[in-house]
């Protein structure tokens, strides 16, 4: 039977065993204040255990905070010396307030008590560069070749203390020796041609260049390589044939080639017809060539097809490229934009579905959806894509006057005025000078013969801020021939008429000249509104009539 003494110490141990496990799994799971919690009430029943010291310097250091970390750290690494991961808890506390010289001592320590850790030497020897003890980290790195091999890192951090020393004809004999420990790694070669270029020896470059295209003739980095090389010696010609060369083969990842690609592009944006965008179109036929159906050669190619106005071409490759591609936004708006400048409607509404259900959050896909049902005169569709796409626009007014103005053009021909009014109302306010809002606000008034006063106004700003626009002029004239100012309307409208053959503006005229009581004149200009395309009922029967019907 256990004495009350012995029963107590029991169930501290069982509570200690208890918190330490929960504690541990705690961590694990990232929840660190908890975990803390459990390991704090280990210690106060086992205050000098050094594993709970440990425990509680690892969760103190992941919360910065360093310096009760580093206590903790101090107690267990002093408590089992043997102990590597005390010890190393310490080097990292002690990194992380900035005590080099002491994590250092740590570090020696461990090389002399482990000598057969490999990963101990390394960390010494990357202690020693930062505290600028580069013989000594040298000295590291020579050991551990003598007892592995030659080893790129090791050769990697050899050459990189060397250079920061300046000692450049020592880094290249390692570079050198790494390359003769294996002559069929043309890596090894790339590492020298590197060093080479930024020397400036650009012969010596070109020897490396050389053996790599030996060993691997088909490698297209050597081509990269090779059309740096010719740049850097102003032999342009021979540059863009290797780059060429890299494009033409397969194993060249194809987002390097569209990187590449697209510097190509940005300059010839600049200097359209130029050069530069002679090779940049060449570049995207080969690339088009080897990858036919990879969205980046198809997307690339039509940009540059765009750029020479090959707008058709460009939409099918935009086309190719969206259908086999459904990570990319940017593949799909080019498509909508070609669908919509191409003024096909009914592929800009397909696409723009299809590209809503790949990207339901995009404010630009909701917007080239509701563009394209309004010109298919599905007005309800298109108010209820321009209405979700709202929530999605996020610091763009440029878009939201978009989406209001075209929101008002759906509610009008769906005869929600009051919704109409609205839209137009909030676009306003983003812009009150916006002069295609408050043309065709003004437009829509007067179409409806309501708030002609507010029609009046709004136009005639449109024509203050853009005084050459006879659409603008017409928009005027039209809304004093609503208002029965009929003298003020026809000099408004001889503004508009001048010169132009559009079927709406001739039928105004002649509305205005009928109510001037110029009839014959009136007749003429709706019959060359006919002729210029108009065909409503209402021109016919004004024609047929010779009058305007009320």
């Amino acid at each position: 039977m256990q004495t009350p003494n012995a029963h107590e110490a029991t169930r501290k141990e069982m509570e200690f065993g208890y918190n330490y496990v929960s504690g541990c799994t705690e961590r694990m799971k990232g929840n660190l204040q908890e975990a803390l919690k459990l390991f704090e009430t280990c210690k106060s029943i086992h205050p000098d255990n050094a594993a709970v010291h440990y425990e509680l310097g690892t969760i103190y250091k992941l919360l910065g905070k360093n310096q009760t970390a580093l206590a903790h750290a101090k107690f267990c690494a002093e408590a089992d010396k043997k102990n590597e991961w005390y010890q190393l808890l310490l080097v990292e506390c002690y990194n992380a307030q900035g005590q080099y010289n002491q994590s250092v001592k740590i570090r020696e320590q461990l090389v002399k008590d482990f000598p057969h850790r490999g990963d101990f030497k390394e960390d010494l020897a990357i202690e020693y560069a930062v505290l600028g003890k580069y013989d000594a980290a040298y000295k590291i790195y020579n050991e551990l070749e003598k007892n592995y091999g030659i080893n790129e890192q090791i050769t990697i951090n050899k050459v990189k203390l060397l250079r920061g020393q300046r000692k450049n004809k020592e880094a290249e004999q390692e570079l050198i020796k790494l390359s003769d420990s294996d002559k069929n790694e043309t890596r090894y070669y790339n590492y020298l041609a590197d060093f080479y270029i930024e020397q400036g020896s650009l012969e010596k470059a070109k020897a490396m260049y050389d053996k790599i295209a030996e060993v691997n003739p088909n490698d297209p980095a050597v081509h990269l390589s090779l059309h740096d090389y010719y740049s850097a010696k102003g032999n342009e010609s021979e540059a863009f044939n290797h780059l060429k060369k890299a494009f033409q083969n397969t194993e060249l990842d194809i987002n390097v080639k569209a990187n590449i690609l697209s510097t190509f592009y940005d300059r010839a944006r600049e200097q359209p017809q130029s050069e530069v965008y002679r090779q940049g179109m060449e570049l995207a036929k080969i690339m088009l060539q080897s990858q036919p159906n990879a969205p980046e050669s198809n997307s690339a190619y039509a940009d540059f097809l765009l750029l020479d106005n090959q707008l058709e071409e460009a939409s099918k490759h935009y086309y190719m490229a969206a259908i086999n591609e459904s990570r990319n936004p940017n593949v799909w708006i080019n498509l909508l934009a070609s669908d919509y400048d191409l003024h096909r409607y009914d592929s800009l509404e397909r696409h723009s579905t299809t590209a809503l259900e790949l990207f339901p959050s995009y404010s630009s896909f909701y917007f080239y959806n509701g563009i394209a049902n309004i010109q298919l005169h599905d007005y309800k569709k298109a108010a209820q894509s321009l209405n979700e796409g709202l929530g999605f626009v996020v610091d763009n007014n440029l878009l939201l006057i978009s989406f209001y103005s075209n929101l008002g053009d759906a509610y009008f021909n769906l005869k929600e005025f009051s919704n109409s009014d609205k839209a137009f109302d909030e676009a306003l306010k983003i812009d009150a000078d916006n002069t295609y809002v408050l043309n065709n606000y003004a437009y829509y008034l007067s179409l409806r013969n309501e708030h002609l006063d507010k029609a009046e106004k709004y136009s005639k700003r449109t024509n203050d801020l853009k005084p050459d626009n006879r659409n603008y002029q017409d928009t005027y004239a039209w809304i004093l021939f609503q208002q029965k100012k009929y003298t003020e309307a026809e000099t408004w409208i001889l503004k508009a008429v001048t010169g132009t053959n559009n079927a709406t503006i001739l039928e105004h005229y002649g509305d205005i000249l009928f109510k001037l009581n110029k009839s014959a004149e009136a007749l003429k200009q709706w019959q060359a509104a006919k002729e210029a395309g108009g065909t409503s009922e209402e021109l016919l029967k004004k024609i047929q009539d010779k009058k305007l019907n009320d």
